[in-house]
């Protein structure tokens, strides 16, 4: 006997790795942008004007290319404690 929802989690098993891929595709632009704005800022544009052609904080642009340096080895992972006290307490 065949189960009866094997094609509801078939389709659903095809809606996760699609959501999977467009999250690598996501996270590939972003990188590529955040280069775009390392390259913009090595010929002199800064942040601010950056954040402002985009209606956005200073600090969303650095993060952008924060994170393109980092993927690209240019600059070290962050190792703070961010988020420690969203994390459940070890017992």
């Amino acid at each position: 006997m065949t189960d009866p929802m094997a094609s509801l989690d078939a389709a659903y098993a095809a809606v996760k790795r699609a959501e999977d891929q467009a999250a690598e595709l996501i996270n590939a632009a972003r990188l590529e942008f955040g280069r775009e704005i390392r390259r913009m800022r090595e010929r002199g544009t800064q942040q601010t004007e950056i954040a402002d052609h985009f209606g956005w904080k200073r600090e969303h642009v650095r993060r952008l290319q924060e994170a393109a340096d980092i993927a690209d080895g240019l600059k070290p992972p962050r190792t703070t404690n961010a988020g420690a006290h969203l994390r459940p307490a070890s017992s």
